[in-house]
């Protein structure tokens, strides 16, 4: 809905950069945290200004790792936010959290602030693939941080990787139930990629580990969504699942087309300004200091502005609608191109949607290129 906003806050730090990492994250000791809380109140008022009333819907704390934020942090982004626009009685706001016992004896003090809804970065429950993943937690912390979540949050999430180098699809399925047997509502469930830029990239060119071979990459995929449907967990997002109505709603914001706003260093935002037809698509400087410099003299820490044609807003729609289980509105899709789709057992058009299979999920990214 044109009235509601979901906003974004990007923390850029972490305390050790993990080798499969393509995310704005950086090391750096001795953080000055009330500086940084100035300048986010100050980008939250400079865009408030340009995006006029609206009702915040979700907010998400994403990093980085945002549970190393101190409270009064997370706290004071939190008033300046409800100042600024209506936060909606049931506004999901959500924070990514390391499943470190330090960053755990935050989480009654952060649901006290108003965080309903946690995201743990477990990523593997064994410590041999968590040495390599570059983690610093043990799987032992990581199963007591899950405890601990689940007696402090109704709502909480946790993450892992698999299709990890020499796993086996019988340690995945184990994993994976152990995964279940903690009661979480939502999992999100990532194969292992290789991105540019990052120190994977570089050890797997020079052949230290070897990726799993595509048909077992897909076998992996096929028993994740068995094991989860199984379990209750509804696949509604290629790499997400979740009980009834415990989705991330403002990860859904994304994949729907909504409005949302991105605060911090390398935040992204698609958001319409008042009185302008066009979407704005909005990226902020990457480099923490250079993003405060700049917040502090302009009010804002803009690295690129641009206005997304109708053509580029429908590629977008379209790109992320697509990889929802439930679909995108066929008005979006020539129809030539959808039935020669359809003819291909590639994807289900009815009542008006068009949806990829799930015996063709794996194919998402070579069908979203032939419909665009």
């Amino acid at each position: 809905m044109k009235n509601h906003l979901s906003v974004y806050i990007h923390y850029p730090f972490c305390k050790s950069k993990c080798p499969y990492c393509d995310f704005n994250s950086h090391v750096r000791d001795g953080v000055d945290h009330a500086r940084f809380l100035s300048a986010y109140e100050k980008e939250l008022e400079f865009f408030a200004k340009k995006v006029g009333p609206k009702k915040v819907v979700t907010i998400f704390f994403g990093g980085g790792t945002p549970s190393l934020m101190p409270v009064f942090l997370v706290e004071g982004i939190l008033k300046k936010i409800a100042e600024l626009w209506e936060v909606a009685e049931n506004c999901e706001i959500s924070l990514e959290a390391n499943p470190t016992s330090s960053e755990a004896t935050k989480f009654k003090a952060l649901r006290d602030i108003g965080i309903n809804r946690l995201s743990l970065g477990i990523q593997a429950l064994n410590d041999e693939d968590l040495k390599f993943l570059g983690r610093e937690h043990s799987a032992k912390e990581a199963m007591q941080t899950i405890e601990i979540a689940a007696k402090v949050f109704e709502n909480f999430s946790f993450d892992l990787i698999y299709a990890r180098p020499k796993q086996t699809l019988d340690q995945w399925s184990d994993e994976l139930r152990r995964a279940i047997d903690f009661g979480t509502k939502h999992l999100s469930l990532y194969q292992l990629t290789i991105e540019k830029g990052t120190k994977f990239f570089t050890e797997f060119q020079q052949k230290k580990f070897q990726m799993p071979e595509e048909n077992l990459s897909a076998e992996f995929y096929e028993m994740t969504n068995s094991v989860t449907s199984d379990a209750g967990l509804a696949l509604y997002e290629i790499s997400n699942y979740s009980r009834k109505n415990f989705e991330c709603r403002h990860n859904l914001v994304y994949w729907k087309g909504g409005d949302y706003l991105g605060i911090g260093a390398g935040a992204h935002s698609r958001i319409y300004f008042l009185g302008e037809e066009e979407r704005s698509a909005i990226t902020m400087l990457h480099e923490p200091l250079a993003w405060l410099k700049k917040v502090e003299e302009l009010g804002a820490g803009i690295q690129k502005l641009e206005k997304i044609s109708a053509e580029e807003l429908r590629e977008e729609l379209i790109l992320m609608g697509l990889r929802l289980r439930e679909g995108i509105s066929g008005e979006f899709f020539d129809s030539k191109k959808l039935q020669n789709l359809v003819n291909q057992g590639l994807i289900d058009v009815t009542k008006g949607r068009v949806k990829i299979l799930d015996e063709a999920r794996l194919l998402t990214n070579s069908i979203i290129q032939k419909l665009i």
